[in-house]
């Protein structure tokens, strides 16, 4: 009976822990002190599942009451009960299992996360001192592989948790000198956790205010104070001020601190106060800052003209459109003309009549010389038109392939286009408006 499980292989004594019923918990342990009760389909055993719900009163029971060595804990994602107990953040659990399996310090999840990671990630002190007080030294130097291999040390400081720093560091000052997959120490995931470092009173610790470790270089070739300018930090003025940090130091892109704090903008606020204070502890531009400045400079003048041209070349396609309209109307109304086509038989059938026979128009196409006129004046529009707009579609084509990227030949090209356009939209009304004095539309509906 104590054995069997339903679907979700849960045991009687699974649903009693999940319940909260510590008497019959109780019982069904008592049934058979000896039985170790498997994990469910989710993977907890009921002593993970007491402990991740907060039952410190069931842990207990489960604990003190079964005989078996080979007790399980194991839970979700590859947890411990100690896992658990660390993320609730209760401190009398985590003391129980601590004295009953303090080995379980050792233990990580399925992402490498020890209880004295989360303890560090989600800032709980009195838990840390907890684990620390049981554990081995080698904990404090796990590294979780899913996060850039941070220890607990490094946990803290990028969360900003100074008091588990200072604990940490207290108790095992050569964990300063870890360093994460990108090369930061402690004081430089600090500097990147913007306003933790203010009033923390790290300096105090004597392993923080290393020589070493102030001017240590991460991957980048930045120390914390290359990170403190990046991140604009005023809070940290104190770490400025100190004789041990170096003023002068360069990264990988020849940049002192002085450099990276007046080429970055003004995100906080802080700029000003904060080059104030680097100025009085006598930080000065690095050896190339100048030619940094110059090269910036061009590069933002090619990036605007570069704007610039992605603007005019924006405006073109419209004005592209227009013409392209243009031209398609014009060229359709020049195929479609009432009683202007010879539809006589032989060599000239469907050519356009544009000059009047021997007899004149008023009896070969009954056009008087007032009709004939307007006809000549449309048709000739009608090709202004056609040919401006045909012209506007070269300059337009010409300006997206073949034009250097020089904002003002490309100005140039769009004004020249532009007019083309213009002309050949006042040719287009103005062939409208004689092509109905000509009586096209007349001639069409009658």
């Amino acid at each position: 009976m104590l054995t069997m499980a339903n679907n979700e292989q849960n045991t009687a004594l699974h649903e009693a822990v999940r319940y909260n019923h510590p008497d019959v918990v109780k019982s069904l342990i008592l049934e058979d002190p000896q039985f170790s009760y498997g994990a469910n389909s989710s993977g907890g055993t009921p002593l993970y599942m007491a402990a991740e719900r907060g039952f410190h009163e069931l842990v207990q029971i489960i604990i003190d009451n079964t005989t078996s060595d080979s007790l399980a804990y194991s839970g979700l994602m590859g947890r411990t009960a100690l896992h658990a107990a660390v993320i609730c953040n209760n401190e009398d659990m985590t003391k129980k299992i601590l004295g009953w399996k303090n080995g379980l310090t050792k233990e990580v999840d399925d992402n490498g996360w020890s209880p004295l990671h989360c303890a560090a990630y989600l800032g709980y002190t009195s838990i840390t001192r907890q684990l620390l007080e049981k554990s081995d030294k080698c904990v404090v130097y796990l590294r979780v592989k899913n996060d850039h291999n941070k220890t607990a040390l490094h946990i803290a400081a990028s969360c900003g948790h100074t008091e588990i720093v200072k604990l940490l560091v207290s108790q095992y000052p050569d964990c300063c000198e870890q360093v994460d997959d990108n090369g930061n120490n402690a004081l430089h995931l600090i500097m990147i956790k913007r306003g933790i470092y203010g009033g923390s009173g790290l300096l105090n610790f004597p392993w923080m205010s290393f020589r070493g470790l102030m001017n240590e270089k991460n991957d980048e070739g930045k120390t914390p104070l290359h990170l403190l300018a990046d991140h604009q930090m005023f809070d940290c003025r104190h770490f400025i001020m100190h004789k041990m940090v170096d003023k002068m130091v360069l990264d990988n892109e020849n940049s002192t601190p002085m450099d990276i704090m007046l080429s970055n903008k003004d995100k906080h606020g802080e700029k000003c106060p904060i080059l104030e204070r680097l100025r009085s502890a006598k930080a000065r531009r690095g050896p190339l800052g100048w030619q940094k400045v110059i090269e910036e400079d061009i590069e933002g003048r090619r990036r605007k003209e570069a704007e610039k041209i992605s603007e005019v070349k924006k405006a073109a396609k419209t004005h592209m459109t227009v013409a392209m309209l243009v031209a398609t109307v014009i060229y359709a109304t020049g195929f479609q003309l009432p009683d202007v086509y010879d539809e006589k038989k032989g060599k000239d059938e469907g050519f356009i009549i544009l000059a009047p026979p021997p007899n004149g128009f008023k009896d070969s196409m009954g056009w008087d010389k007032k009709r004939q006129r307007a006809f000549f004046a449309f048709y000739i529009t009608d090709v202004v038109a056609f040919y401006c707009s045909i012209g506007a579609i070269i300059l337009y084509f010409a300006m997206w392939i073949r034009v250097p990227n020089n904002v003002n030949i490309v100005r140039r090209f769009e004004k020249f286009g532009l007019i083309f356009t213009y002309c050949g939209l006042f040719a287009m009304y103005f062939s409208f408006l004689w092509g109905l004095s000509s009586g096209f539309a007349r001639n069409t509906f009658k």
